[in-house]
């Protein structure tokens, strides 16, 4: 296998894994979860409340 192939695969699960890490955090902020970085408006559900 050409080495530029094998780079185009790992480029591709690469971006595929980031993704959809960046999907799950759309749809968690979507739903009311995590913290914006204002501690007063999260409740203390993130690491601003332990």
């Amino acid at each position: 296998m050409p080495p530029i192939v094998g780079n185009i695969i790992a480029v591709v699960l690469i971006v595929l894994v980031v993704g959809l890490a960046a999907r799950s955090l759309w749809r968690s902020h979507k739903k009311g979860g995590g913290c914006g970085g204002d501690c007063g408006g999260c409740g203390g559900s993130c690491h601003c409340g332990k």
